[in-house]
């Protein structure tokens, strides 16, 4: 039969060694306990930090990751708004010019244009217009007539408006043409050129 052991204490009376023992436990539990707190609360710190770099890479991947869209953006713009030019200037001088070499040197680079690199950057409305111009040129710019009657949202032209245009000259399809590059321009890339009070001309796609 198991017994308690009692030791005298320093005043005679008895000591009880398991109180002792008990102490122990509850100081090793108690250690137990802060290490695993201890433990836990790195755990947490870790994947805290680990998160927040994580964080940081996702919005720096997400940064540079704009900023190679905004280059290429800016890339195509220049290209397109270079090109855009290139064909305006091409036809005004294939409308306008007297002189045969620089006539000639105009309607080479409009078509190059044409069936080039002008396709690539266009929009509808710019490429209706560089359709109706091409068509009267091939004419050599006698009895043109307008063989496009829908805009760039396949809706009929305003019969108004293709009035106010006035007939299919090269002179005035060169007119549209600009106009719809203007159109273009503000429309896709929110250039601000200002109100116009009095147009030479309107673009019929718009």
């Amino acid at each position: 039969m198991a017994t308690r052991d009692y030791l005298l204490n320093d005043h005679g009376g008895f000591l009880d060694e398991t109180r002792g023992t008990n102490w122990d436990l509850i100081v090793k539990i108690v250690g137990l306990i802060a290490l695993v707190a201890s433990g836990l609360w790195t755990l947490y710190k870790f994947r805290a930090d680990r998160r927040v770099d994580l964080d940081h890479q996702v919005e720096a991947q997400q940064t540079e990751a704009k900023l190679r869209a905004d280059e290429l953006n800016r890339f195509i713009f220049e290209r397109q708004a270079g090109l855009y030019f290139e064909a305006a200037q091409a036809a005004s001088k294939i409308a306008t010019s007297d002189n045969k070499a620089e006539k000639k040197a105009a309607s080479d680079r409009f078509y190059e244009l044409y069936f080039g690199q002008l396709v690539v950057v266009e929009d509808r409305r710019v490429e209706l217009a560089m359709i109706e111009f091409s068509r009267c040129l091939n004419q050599n710019g006698a009895g043109c007539s307008r063989t496009i009657e829908t805009n760039q949202d396949e809706k009929p032209l305003s019969p108004d408006l293709v009035a106010r245009l006035g007939p299919a000259t090269l002179d005035n399809l060169s007119l549209e043409l600009a106009a719809c590059i203007r159109s273009s321009l503000k429309a896709d890339r929110g250039i601000d050129f200002g109100k116009l009070i009095d147009p030479v001309s309107h673009c019929p796609y718009d």
